[in-house]
């Protein structure tokens, strides 16, 4: 974890307790969350056997891949949000699904080689610095021939004005948190060098936070659909990318 990254785990112990409340109560963070489980649900669809799932937050992706019959390990750094998806998942009643709750940075995944099927992290590449070595250990815990989910957030998008901005200041927009988002090319390259074939991307586009206030939701649709698959997936804010180990 470099020195920028060390205020992280801090801020999401922090944020634990209220972090579905501030994002996916509003009109634009319903959209947000119910888009994202779509495509999620949509790229997962053919897996089965035992999961990795890093930093799972408060678990809404997790529980989803429970329920359709994956048994799930779940890593985070933040030990308040492991607790946080604890609850969430015993409360879903899949508690048993669950192999194991363990703290780690992704960085050092505390597993085997090939320990598992397949292996997924969402909306977590914004926060690190190293997206090359995360990627390396999500693929080296899973099995030759399985996939792994992650996404990033994309500099050459639609908000490439506020990502450059972002990424000057190290910082997400009204939010103390190292963040950063990433140039195609470049994710591609770590893909690659992970030892993984990307064989999907999938975009989309939310609404930050911190643009609620001026009610872009109608417009967000519109580019959301126009992103999601296609020339214009290049402009997605975010891109849902699925690999396979080789």
């Amino acid at each position: 974890m470099s020195i920028r990254e060390e205020a992280n785990p801090g801020f999401y112990d922090a944020d634990s307790t209220i972090y579905d409340q501030q994002r996916w109560v509003s009109r634009s963070g319903v959209f947000t969350n119910e888009t994202q489980q779509a495509i999620v649900a949509k790229m997962t669809a053919d897996w089965d056997g035992e999961g990795l799932e890093i930093g799972p937050g408060t678990a809404r992706f997790t529980v989803p891949l429970l329920r359709k019959g994956l048994k799930m390990t779940v890593c985070d750094i933040s030990s308040g949000m492991l607790d946080v998806a604890r609850r969430n998942i015993e409360g879903a009643g899949f508690g048993k699904h669950v192999k194991a709750y363990r703290e780690g940075s992704i960085y050092e995944l505390p597993f085997e080689d090939e320990e598992f099927s397949h292996s997924i992290c969402l909306n977590v590449f914004n926060h690190l610095e190293d997206p090359g070595q995360a990627l390396s250990e999500m693929a080296r815990v899973i099995k030759s021939g399985s996939t792994l989910l992650f996404n990033y957030a994309n500099l050459c998008s639609w908000y490439f004005p506020a990502a450059m901005r972002i990424n000057s200041r190290g910082s997400a927009v009204g939010q103390e948190v190292y963040s950063t988002w990433e140039r195609p090319g470049v994710m591609e390259r770590h893909i690659r060098k992970a030892g993984l074939d990307l064989v999907t991307r999938t975009g989309h586009v939310h609404v930050p936070r911190e643009l609620e206030k001026f009610k872009l939701l109608p417009v967000v649709k519109v580019l959301d659909r126009l992103s999601r698959r296609g020339p214009l997936s290049s402009l997605a804010a975010v891109h849902f990318c699925l690999c396979r180990k080789r």
